[in-house]
């Protein structure tokens, strides 16, 4: 066991020695009465015998010491340091809709989980399980919504703060089947807070289809802006069409028919399920994701009141919708309201070019299934030695279940204190022995 803060403890002890030391040096003098007869008293010879004083109410001594002892460990905070061990695993379990069979989950974490390690769950959120491991891979279930990773591995590296104390090396495993959309922009932000490898396990996904192209075809003129801005994505066999110009029946049918996105993006007029705005106005920035790109907007249309859609991929500054998406069969049709002018210098900015890239990014019905990019899943992984426990942050607060119970006892011991010092006797016991050899005098 030890204190967080012995300064008090300390100072405890000192008071307690204190206490001992005034016990036993300060005395009560006996009382004393005047005797009225006192000058009838013939004068004589007085001999006073006094035996050694004996202490007395040891037992008030006693709590009075252990009260402040007890107080003072209170207030020290003390911590008990279990035995360290090797490795303790934060095992990170993916329940979200991108498994494909939860029992999978399950057979891994009995697998990695021992009886001193932790496990995270996660799927939107993040959160601690307790208990034993057996248990805890029986109570997992699959969820019905999406994946995020970030969250997880910050709900793991609070557990490995904790935990830092009870282990030399701290391993974290993750077990999901890493599709695409549960990584996100904090995920390698997260990732580099860690100073250990990370264990992936890999489980099969809902869905899986590892032969979805990736890529953008785009369908514009070759001088339209955003040509230019996928330029490096363009791919004649893709799974994101980007229509710049009226759409077919055989566009809806592709997107509805597989895992495919169909983002229709007009280069003048209102797409689909929009109306005109009146007046038009300006704003200065649009947001798709996390980019953004900041420049003088004109704004001609706005989503009509009836249409229906699946949510909202881009927002203007004063967060009206910019572009909205529709789910439609196994893929999703995302319309896009934001004019683009080829003049100017909007088109060359490369915040411009990563605006258009997270337009254009697969819908979320079908990122779900893409597998995560190989130099993602590597760099999630990290190469080097498990984390040691040194190279942890100590956690900003620990428990201390023993602090109640001191505070109660030393409280109970004060009470007791009243009641034992109301029937003590006087803290010293002076007996004395007072033998008085007198010879009257005859009195004439």
């Amino acid at each position: 066991m030890t204190f967080l803060t012995p300064i008090f403890f300390y100072a405890a002890l000192g008071v307690a020695a204190g206490a001992v030391a005034l016990h036993f040096i300060v005395t009560r003098q006996p009382t004393s009465s005047p005797l009225p007869t006192v000058r009838f008293v013939p004068i004589s010879a007085v001999r006073v015998t006094t035996v050694a004083p004996v202490p007395e109410d040891l037992l008030l001594l006693l709590v009075r010491v252990l009260a402040v002892l007890l107080l003072g460990a209170a207030l020290a905070r003390p911590v008990l340091v279990p035995e360290r061990a090797p490795i303790v695993r934060i095992v990170v379990a993916d329940v979200s809709r991108a498994v494909a069979n939860i029992e999978s989950v399950r057979d891994s974490v009995r697998t990695l989980l021992g009886a001193r390690d932790v496990l995270v769950v996660f799927d939107s959120s993040a959160r601690l399980v307790r208990g034993g491991a057996a248990d805890s891979a029986a109570r997992l279930e699959r969820s019905a919504r999406a994946g995020r990773l970030s969250p997880a591995l910050i709900a793991a590296m609070r557990a490995a703060s904790a935990a830092r104390e009870t282990a030399d090396s701290i391993e974290i495993d993750v077990i999901s089947p890493l599709r695409a959309s549960e990584l996100d922009g904090a995920t390698q932000a997260a990732r580099a807070l860690w100073p250990g490898r990370i264990r992936l396990v890999r489980v099969s996904a809902s869905g899986d289809s590892l032969a979805i192209p990736r890529g953008i075809e785009v369908r514009a003129e070759p001088s339209d802006p955003i040509v230019a801005a996928t330029a490096g994505m363009l791919s004649a066999n893709a799974s994101v069409r980007v229509l710049r110009g009226e759409p077919t029946a055989a566009d809806s049918a592709w997107a509805s028919g597989g895992r495919h996105t169909l983002v229709r993006w007009p280069a003048s007029g209102a797409p689909a399920g929009w109306v005109a705005r009146t007046p038009p106005d300006t704003t200065g920035a649009v947001i798709a994701g996390e980019m953004a790109v900041v420049a003088p907007f004109e704004r001609n249309w706005r989503l009509d009141s009836a249409a229906r859609i699946t949510r909202v991929a881009a927002r203007w500054v004063d967060g009206a919708p910019a572009a909205v998406e529709r789910a439609t069969g196994g893929g999703c049709v995302r319309d896009v309201a934001i004019g683009v002018s080829p003049r100017g210098d909007l088109v060359l900015r490369r915040s411009f070019g990563r605006f258009v890239q997270a337009l254009t990014a697969p819908c979320v019905s079908v990122a779900g299934s893409l597998a995560a990019d190989s130099g993602a899943v590597a760099s999630l992984a990290g190469t080097g030695p498990l984390a040691a426990h040194d190279a942890i942050a100590a956690a900003s607060t620990v428990d201390t279940p023993l602090v109640p119970w001191l505070l109660a006892a030393a409280l109970a011991l004060a009470l007791l204190e009243l009641f034992v010092r109301r029937g003590s006797a006087p803290m010293w016991s002076l007996p004395h022995e007072d033998e008085v050899d007198a010879r009257a005098k005859d009195v004439a």
